[in-house]
């Protein structure tokens, strides 16, 4: 029997960065901490999720996810050096064995800035597999490729990935600030990472400024793994989020994987 398993990336929103003039069009209960954090609780909680992947995760959230999950999940959490939030892996540990995990610090960021990429190492079914969350640096597609810092912290994560074992099979995920066109995905797809969603419609994972497009993705090591995405709700110009029924600004995105053979 092909053994699967779910895996959701999503962008959470920390609450330090929710401000009125930044979500004018979204009611006041979707911003007011404590609703927001139940909403969060109850949308993860409601996802079922093998494998989570999350941003902006401030460190009270990240305690609250480890009341609820810790009995099903292990978990590690990476806070950015001089910000609120962080990444963080919950898997759950009647399908994979945790063997540890890593921070890598990315060399390419803004001045005074801390980007990293939180990988946990696994096993799943016998097989080794790595798995990655981050949030890379969000800059405009005109900057030039060799000063791009989302292409140059996923080179960076890719090169991370080229030092372990080759039999591991690489799960890389996050918001990457990036559209599918971008030099950041273009680097990925070059060095063997595929696109989990490539076949989605809707697949938008953001309306954030009136623009629905997708930046959050979930990456695979190209033939290793089967992907079956989930179905996303159709964003438009007039999508509020966050909302009541979308406590976030992005779509949690979800895709079961099966183990090719």
């Amino acid at each position: 029997m092909t053994t699967t398993f779910s895996a959701t990336t999503y962008n959470v929103l920390a609450q330090c960065y929710v401000r009125p003039d930044r979500y004018r069009g979204s009611p006041a209960d979707a911003l007011d901490p404590a609703t927001r954090r139940a909403r969060l609780l109850a949308r993860i909680d409601a996802l079922g999720s093998d494998l989570l992947c999350l941003q902006e995760v401030e460190p009270d959230l990240y305690e609250a996810l480890c009341a609820r999950l810790d009995a099903t999940h292990a978990s590690a959490y990476a806070q950015r050096t001089g910000r609120r939030e962080g990444s963080a892996l919950f898997a759950r540990r009647a399908l994979f064995t945790w063997h540890g995990h890593d921070v890598l610090h990315f060399a390419a960021h803004r001045p005074g800035d801390d980007d990293l990429a939180l990988i946990a190492r696994l096993t799943v079914d016998t097989r080794p597999l790595h798995v990655a969350t981050t949030h890379l640096t969000w800059q405009p597609d005109s900057t030039p490729t060799d000063e791009h810092l989302g292409h140059r912290q996923m080179l960076e994560l890719l090169a991370s990935r080229d030092a372990a074992p080759a039999d591991v099979t690489w799960l890389v995920a996050g918001d990457f600030n990036a559209t599918s066109q971008s030099v950041v995905l273009a680097a990925a797809y070059e060095r063997g990472l595929a696109e989990s969603c490539r076949a989605q419609r809707p697949w938008d994972t953001t309306a954030i400024n009136g623009r629905p497009r997708k930046i959050d993705y979930l990456l695979s090591s190209e033939g290793r793994l089967d992907p079956r995405p989930g179905v996303l709700p159709r964003l438009s110009r007039d999508t509020v989020m966050p909302s009541a029924s979308e406590p976030s600004d992005h779509l949690p995105l979800t895709v079961t994987f099966a183990l090719v053979s």
